[in-house]
């Protein structure tokens, strides 16, 4: 998603831009959303009857988003205690432009009559308290626990290997399990470590929060530490406060040996915390309609800092793209607008790296920066020095504050893995080799495209000498796509399940 005016990024840098570029065509494939509605989707609802369509003033030619609100799930308040009798017609998309709840100044929600986007009264939210039912209010299930005998110390991402070939036959876009919104595996304690020193390190360039964002930033602790709760119940927990006046209190990580008070630590404070994911929270603007970034935690960048875009809409963050202006500003944004809360997108971007790099970012004071740890020396680069990174993304909309939230997460793999996974050498060398060359300089630097196209070869003919790969097989992309055949017997084996 974020842009930068420094030569030679990376494609960690332009993952998110990917993302979002693939997902505006999620309105023409949704048969992949009603194939798998049945899964993603909580327990259906009443929905509101039906009432006679109102004529709503057009807005300005120049602010065609003003009245544009996404789809509200405020009718689910209908089914949960306490509002049984609330009024759940659907709010007029003139009241929610005359009286949305501010994101340029600090919001009051102890003003009554107040809207979020979705729809959602500032009664509404007090009514709810803490930790509501969201699996209802979003649309998307709970996840599913863990196995019982699953081990962290075992623990491994699933193998995302996301090449494809040709370009044209498939943006990308991934079914979204909601037991996967956050993985946890053997190298959580590792990359908390990591995080914490990268935030003393840089502070408010990789962690802000605007006070608007408050309210979003805690829907989307209590979703996080709701999921981490069901996926993981051995090892997170919540319980009410010592005077056991307040339910939901106390978050207690037996990973980590810690207990966090929420009545009294800042919501991001607290992702960040336990939580070894980055997140970036966009805020519709009361006054254009548009989305703006309003709060961020990002530690795995790569050739940028999340603070230089803070309080930026998505045209100016992508305001070095080639064409963006002409040829996508409008589909973003109208994309952005219309996102329904029960229709998260998963996405996973790739590129090669010559060491293990999880942040690199440029110099403030010079604004320099270089990519490869090899730099000077290319020559000395050996295959089991290159690095996939994977970066896992998802994207959704919070149902009450209807904040967009990304969520992502760098995961990094040995080349020399890859040699085992039928077709996936010959794949990826293809990608390599023949790719247009603007897209596979994002993927990586020329000295390590060099030595991992050698190394994918060789791999790729073992292969076929081997019969794992059939005579006349035509170099596609997977139909396991982002994994690859054999992957999930292999996967759950080697983490003991």
């Amino acid at each position: 998603m974020w842009s930068t005016q420094i030569p030679g990024i990376s494609t960690a840098h332009i993952s998110i831009a990917g993302a979002i570029i693939c997902l505006i065509l999620l309105t023409l494939q949704r048969s992949l959303t009603v194939r798998w509605k049945g899964r993603e989707r909580a327990p259906s609802v009443t929905h509101p009857p039906k009432e006679k369509e109102q004529k709503q003033p057009k807005p300005k030619p120049d602010l065609p988003y003003l009245l544009q609100f996404p789809p509200s799930r405020r009718h689910v308040l209908a089914t949960l205690p306490g509002f049984e009798k609330v009024d759940i017609q659907p709010v007029a998309p003139e009241t929610l432009k005359s009286q949305a709840l501010p994101t340029v100044t600090t919001p009051d929600f102890d003003k009554y009559g107040f809207y979020t986007p979705t729809g959602f009264s500032t009664q509404d939210i007090k009514k709810l308290g803490r930790f509501p039912d969201y699996a209802a209010l979003s649309g998307v299930r709970d996840p599913n626990p863990v196995p019982e005998n699953w081990d962290i110390a075992k623990a491994k991402f699933r193998p995302y290997r996301p090449f494809r070939w040709g370009y044209h036959q498939h943006m990308a876009l991934m079914k979204y399990d909601p037991d996967y919104w956050v993985e946890l595996t053997s190298t959580y304690h590792t990359t908390m470590s990591q995080r914490r020193s990268l935030l003393a390190q840089h502070g408010s360039r990789i962690f802000f929060c605007n006070p608007c964002a408050v309210h979003a930033c805690r829907e989307l602790m209590e979703m996080v530490l709701s999921f981490l709760v069901k996926r993981y119940p051995s090892h997170f927990s919540l319980s009410p406060s010592a005077d056991g006046l307040t339910p939901n209190a106390l978050f207690h990580n037996r990973l980590l040996s810690t207990t966090t008070n929420l009545l009294t630590t800042d919501p991001l404070q607290v992702l960040f915390d336990n939580v070894p994911e980055d997140y970036a929270l966009m805020l519709r603007n009361e006054s254009d309609g548009l989305y703006y970034l309003r709060a961020a935690i990002v530690c795995s960048s790569v050739g940028w800092y999340v603070a230089q875009h803070r309080d930026s809409p998505l045209k100016a963050i992508h305001a070095n793209v080639p064409d963006y202006e002409s040829k996508m500003a409008f589909s973003m944004d109208r994309w952005f607008s219309r996102l329904p809360t029960d229709t998260p997108v998963s996405r996973c971007s790739w590129g090669l790296e010559d060491w293990e790099a999880f942040h690199t970012s440029p110099c403030p004071q010079t604004g320099e920066w270089t990519r490869s740890a090899f730099k000077g020396r290319e020559g000395e680069l050996d295959m089991k020095d290159i690095k996939l990174r994977c970066d896992a993304q998802t994207l959704r909309r919070l149902p009450v504050s209807a904040a967009v939230v990304f969520n992502f997460k760098a995961i990094f793999t040995g080349l020399e893995e890859l040699r085992e996974e039928r077709y996936v050498p010959e794949l990826l060398g293809k990608v390599l080799k023949e790719g247009k060359r603007e897209l596979v300089e994002y993927k990586c630097e020329e000295h390590v495209r060099r030595k991992g196209v050698e190394a994918l070869e060789g791999w790729a003919r073992e292969q076929r000498e081997k019969g794992w790969v059939e005579e006349g097989w035509e170099v596609g992309t997977l139909e396991e796509s982002p994994f690859f055949p054999g992957w999930e017997g292999r996967w759950r084996g080697e983490q003991g399940f």
